[in-house]
């Protein structure tokens, strides 16, 4: 198999700098925009040591025919300085957008288009974090009330488990499905996630001042919550996204399908820490 030619666009984001260390694990050429050449060979000095991965420069490695794509968000993804058209014959583009984002998209371009629903990022970023969980943050970290639902309709997942199963294709010779949902598989509800969110920023901040208590030392049970089948959800429920164009081509890449790995209360975990960072 030749070796993977990714251009990256919208790297500079949450889901971008995710996707960057995933591919460093590869041996992927990944081209990115002039612009963000300096802060991401800074920033992955390291992993390039070792990595069989590079960096490219999108100004000096033109989109051709065997390329892969991958646009993160809704643009801009030229930078004045390249190409005017993103793609060419043979090449493969790909569109991951938020699913929270309801903008009307213009796909007769792409080739692929990935939509992202009830991603948890592992930063406070406004083009990939749904409003609710950045209301959530601020409420919780105010001590506010919350008004909040009982009913099961959140279909959390990683960034982490997001990025992974979009670079698994990537590194494949399997084609991205003309347009696909990611999602997790377990539904939850705001009670449940709220309380989730509250306990582990609790902990966090008490890790910050140094106060701990015996409560914060507990490890609290994690809610009930029941993995549903890829097609098994309830009409009475909040409908998930259909996850089976997404199992399908994973499981033709590499036999594994959509398994997200990571549980969700790491995850939370994660997003809290970018949070209270930024």
């Amino acid at each position: 198999m030749a070796t993977p030619v990714v251009h990256l666009r919208g790297s500079d984001s949450s889901i971008g700098r995710a996707t960057i260390s995933r591919l460093l694990r590869t041996d992927a050429k990944i081209v990115i925009p002039n612009v963000d050449y300096q802060w991401a060979t800074e920033m992955y000095s390291t992993e390039l040591i070792y990595s069989k991965s590079q960096f490219l420069k999108s100004e000096e490695t033109p989109i051709t025919e065997g390329h892969r794509v991958v646009l993160l968000g809704l643009g801009p993804y030229l930078d004045g300085m390249e190409q005017s058209s993103i793609g060419a014959d043979g090449s493969e583009t790909i569109l991951v957008t938020a699913g929270f984002d309801k903008t009307e998209i213009d796909t007769s371009e792409i080739d692929s288009h990935l939509i992202i629903n009830h991603m948890l990022p592992s930063s406070f970023d406004e083009s990939w974090c749904c409003p609710i969980l950045q209301n959530w943050y601020n409420a919780i970290k105010n001590n506010d009330t919350i008004a909040s639902d009982s009913r099961p309709r959140h279909w959390w997942v990683s960034e982490m488990d997001v990025v992974d199963s979009i670079v698994r294709i990537l590194v494949s010779e399997q084609p991205f499905p003309k347009i696909a949902n990611i999602s997790g598989r377990r539904a939850w509800s705001d009670d449940q996630t709220i309380e989730e969110m509250r306990i582990l920023f609790s902990r966090t901040m008490a890790g910050k001042s140094g106060e701990f208590s015996a409560q914060h030392l507990t490890t609290p049970s994690s809610p009930k919550i029941e993995v549903e089948t890829l097609s098994g959800v309830s009409e009475e429920q909040f409908s998930r996204p259909d996850l089976e164009s997404i199992h399908q081509v994973l499981v033709a890449c590499d036999g594994d399908g959509w398994r997200p790995l990571m549980p969700i209360r790491s995850a939370l975990m994660v997003f809290l820490i970018g949070a209270i960072q930024q």
